[in-house]
């Protein structure tokens, strides 16, 4: 029996769009140093240390357990850490992309325009940066893609066992159990599927157990990241409404799809008005939780399925009565789509977001490696690191770092600190003077001080501050006269032309 000819016009669009947005991931080539956490927890529990970042310190400076627990498993069968996680996320990018073709037909969308769907994420250069960064981004978006279109499929126990997957993705996971539950307690009140009580059971049980490990492991109900990067109240949320808005400003165009999924809530389709709901749910704890501290718009990637699926069928429910009226018309609107994707969701070179990115590509994300491996030859054996940021550099040394912004600090993460919310995510807390009493060896200022020429690191700043609480960060650092104490200046070339300027710990103030 030979494929309608529709059904392989919509294959083959498929392949083309997947295509294309391996090109895209390829040309951004990005890996965050926010990936190298989970590789070092990875690293550590299959060495036999536990789930800790550093070895006898239980500390849950990671928010997605599945994504470890995935790294973990390729690492025992033999992969690079790496590697692994930027193909695995590079995968679940690639099955987003039908997967959301999926879920806009699923809203209504007809065969050709549900197309736009896969087409906004193919083209959206955010979405491409952070597919293969190492990060669980492209993996929880694809599970909250899945777990609403088998939801609306009917697929009762896939989508009780997505949405289980979703919760241990990100504690944002939360969402979709409560959107979804509530669509099948609903649809079990008017006799329309099974009890709820089993889905229930199969999509929050795996949570429950989650919360009782880690309360059980850690003594927190939360991971310490959630303390880390909250505390700013009204000032946070502000922050996470500029976020917002910064995404929409380099998105043009943005807004008129908002308009679109505002639409769909007035749409009797009830599959449209679920997702909706998610979509705005999404942005909503996107604006509590203060946004991201990191380049290219992470935070609003997890909804983005949902955000594509209700663009497509709003435009395909509007275009209808054209579509009908002349067939070529199909072509056209899809052709004109994928244009208007390119042109409105692909972010601007000039925008600040994308010279962030290019900075962390092209130099930190290098830099810090080479920290990280030139401490591995170099430092003895039990020696310790203070260091912003603590990915590449604890992953490449396989030393004991502290780190100074309490991602795996208990106490630095609880701090109350005046002002917080007004700075960057999960960039604002800080307390020098603990850090110099823990004696590390080493202190790495500046996020890790590289010069052409040898400098002292006692002549600050390194780089031009626009953020107020960086500078605090190095300023309760020299608060007293502890560091001039039990610290010396010191300057290593590590790479040609490369001097690495930090403080090393005097021997007389080394711990036996």
């Amino acid at each position: 029996m030979t494929q309608p000819p529709v059904n392989r016009l919509i294959a083959g669009a498929l392949v083309a769009l997947i295509a294309l947005h391996v090109l895209h991931v390829l040309r951004y080539n990005f890996v965050s140093d926010d990936a190298f956490i989970s590789l070092r927890y990875a690293a550590n529990l299959l060495a036999g240390h536990g789930l800790v970042f550093n070895p006898g310190e239980r500390v849950e400076g990671f928010t997605s357990p599945l994504w470890v627990l995935l790294l973990a498993g390729f690492g025992a069968c033999g992969f690079d850490l790496l590697e692994a996680a930027r193909a695995l996320g590079l995968l679940c990018s690639i099955l987003t992309l039908p997967i959301t073709y999926w879920l806009a037909r699923q809203c209504g969308a007809t065969s050709p325009t549900a197309l736009i769907a896969p087409a906004l994420l193919a083209f959206n250069g955010s979405f491409a940066c952070w597919a293969a960064s190492g990060m669980e981004t492209a993996l929880f978006a694809g599970l909250i893609a899945a777990a609403f279109a088998t939801a609306l499929a009917g697929s009762y126990w896939a989508s009780a066992s997505l949405t289980a997957a979703a919760t241990l993705a990100r504690p944002e996971g939360l969402l979709v159990l409560l959107v979804l539950g509530c669509h099948q307690l609903l649809r079990s009140k008017r006799g329309e599927g099974r009890s709820w009580l089993p889905w229930l059971l199969v999509s929050g049980g795996p949570y429950a157990l989650l919360l009782g490990f880690r309360r059980w492991y850690y003594g927190d109900w939360l991971p310490n990241t959630y303390y880390a990067k909250t505390g700013g109240g009204w000032a946070q949320i502000q922050r996470g409404l500029d976020y917002l808005r910064d995404y929409a400003a380099d998105h043009e165009g943005l807004l008129l799809l908002v308009g679109l999924a505002l639409f769909a809530l007035l749409r009797r389709t009830a599959g449209m008005r679920l997702v909706a709901v998610g979509w705005l749910l999404f942005w909503l704890a996107v604006a509590w939780l203060g946004g991201d501290g990191l380049p290219m718009y992470r935070f609003a990637l997890a909804p983005l399925p949902l955000f594509a699926a209700l663009a497509a069928a709003c435009v395909s429910d509007l275009a209808q009565p054209f579509l009908a009226a002349r067939k070529s018309g199909v072509a056209l609107a899809v052709v004109l789509g994928c244009v208007w994707a390119y042109t409105h969701w692909s972010p601007p070179r000039l925008k600040s977001h994308y010279g962030a990115y290019q900075f962390q590509q092209q130099v930190e994300i290098p830099r810090w490696t080479q920290v990280g491996q030139w401490f591995a030859a170099s430092a003895p054996a039990g020696a310790s690191i203070a260091v912003v940021p603590i990915g590449a550099v604890a992953y490449y040394s396989k030393l004991e770092v502290r780190d100074m912004l309490g991602l795996t600090d208990r106490h630095i993460a609880r701090r109350d600190l005046s002002g917080l919310g007004r700075g960057w995510a999960g960039h604002e807390k800080h307390d020098g003077q603990y850090v110099l009493q823990r004696r590390p060896t080493y202190l790495l200022l500046g996020n890790a001080d590289v010069t052409e020429q040898p400098r002292d690191p006692r002549k600050r700043p390194f780089i031009p501050y626009d953020n107020p609480h960086i500078w605090a960060r190095e300023q309760d650092l020299f608060a007293t006269e502890l560091i001039s104490e039990r610290y010396q200046p010191r300057s290593v070339q590590f790479a040609p032309g490369q001097y690495l300027n930090f403080y090393e710990l005097k021997p007389e103030f080394r711990q036996p």
